[in-house]
């Protein structure tokens, strides 16, 4: 008796409509623009479909979602980006401990 052992896939399942498959090519548009901003416009090009929309969604579902500036130019159009955990951790904390704080 011979044992062959099946190879499995141990990535993602594969999305199954429409609005799945733009929601994951929106994230992987966004991780692979780390440091600049993506319009909806550019967004729109790549084939998303209402991209307003999942951004949003995608936020409601707990991705660290902003709007940021083009080509760092604070008065310039505003585009999305997914925030690094870089970021986030660079952050003074919002929180700072009193004297109430303490048991």
């Amino acid at each position: 008796m011979t044992i062959q052992a099946r190879r499995t896939a141990t990535r993602r399942p594969r999305p199954d409509t429409t609005w799945e498959r733009d929601a994951a090519r929106l994230l992987a548009l966004l991780e692979d623009n780390p440091d600049g901003a993506v319009t909806l416009a550019e967004m729109h090009e790549r084939g998303i479909d209402a991209p307003a929309q999942l951004v949003y969604a995608l936020q409601l579902a707990g991705y660290d979602i902003d709007r940021a500036p083009i080509d760092g130019d604070p008065r310039g159009p505003l585009g999305y980006r997914l925030r690094s955990t870089r970021a986030v951790m660079d952050e003074p904390s919002r929180h700072t401990a009193t004297s109430s704080d303490e048991p």
